[in-house]
């Protein structure tokens, strides 16, 4: 049998309380930060990690994947690259007749720059540019009545845009422009030319899935002039398509062809 004395009781008791006292204070460190290497070493499985990686790659596939709207005149998927494709239809819409066709849009508009990461328009509100310095033909085609000079600051500004390694962008036509409306009221069609827009049931006419609107953005310049002082443009406050003098500041969308 084994006697200890009064002080090597007390050395003893001390010890213990020691070692309790420090265990415990080592589980409250471990159990209340998750920062703790230690702690995921003893606590934590792999299980979560796998889930978010999981997780991950489901949210990069469906920001990397093709989004579609099909509307009756055809249907646009933003190919996630920066630019729109758009199959057309045969058919007449918004008091206008349509062949089939191709087309790519670019998802932003003057002045802007697609960002790959979130799939997005930077900055958000774009530039406004001139049709023409002039209201005259200066700027225009006397035949087609189409933009077709370097002195318009729209022509200029698609004439120079290179995107997924194409270079032969130009200003949409007032009809390809009109492909873009969508009212809210009647998505299955969209108003004819002067016929006063899609009414006041949403802030902005357009398909906001595929293309991108921020701040007042409005009026956007056609490439199409409808005399010698005045052209088209489509505004998607209201969905209307109307015109008005040529030397004046709007925002522009490039389009090209296969």
């Amino acid at each position: 049998m084994i006697f200890m004395n009064t002080k090597s009781k007390q050395t003893l008791v001390h010890h213990i309380r020691l070692f309790y006292f420090w265990f415990f204070v080592i589980v409250s460190i471990l159990y209340s930060t998750s920062c703790s290497p230690l702690y995921y070493y003893l606590f934590q499985t792999q299980e979560p990690k796998k889930e978010s990686t999981a997780t991950r790659d489901l949210i990069t596939l469906l920001l990397l994947s093709p989004n579609s709207v099909t509307y009756p005149w055809g249907t646009f998927t933003d190919n996630r690259d920066g630019t729109i494709s758009f199959q057309g239809r045969a058919g007449s819409f918004g008091g206008q007749s349509y062949s089939e066709s191709t087309l790519t849009y670019a998802k932003c508009s003057s002045g802007q720059t697609w960002i790959s990461s979130s799939n997005s328009c930077s900055p958000e509100v774009p530039t406004t540019l001139l049709y023409c310095p002039t209201n005259d033909n200066s700027c225009n085609d006397v035949i087609t009545f189409l933009l077709n000079n370097v002195t318009s600051d729209a022509y200029s500004y698609c004439d120079s845009l290179v995107l997924t390694g194409k270079s032969n962008w130009r200003v949409a036509t007032k009809n390809e422009l009109k492909l873009t409306v969508e009212c809210s009221e009647n998505p299955v069609n969209f108003p004819a030319d002067n016929a006063g827009g899609c009414g006041v049931n949403k802030s902005y006419y357009l398909n906001t899935s595929i293309f991108q609107l921020g701040g007042n953005i409005c009026s956007f310049w056609s490439a199409s002039a409808v005399t010698a002082g005045v052209s088209w443009f489509v505004d998607f406050c209201s969905g209307a398509t109307s015109s008005s003098g040529k030397a004046l500041a709007r925002h522009v969308r490039c389009v090209t062809d296969p």
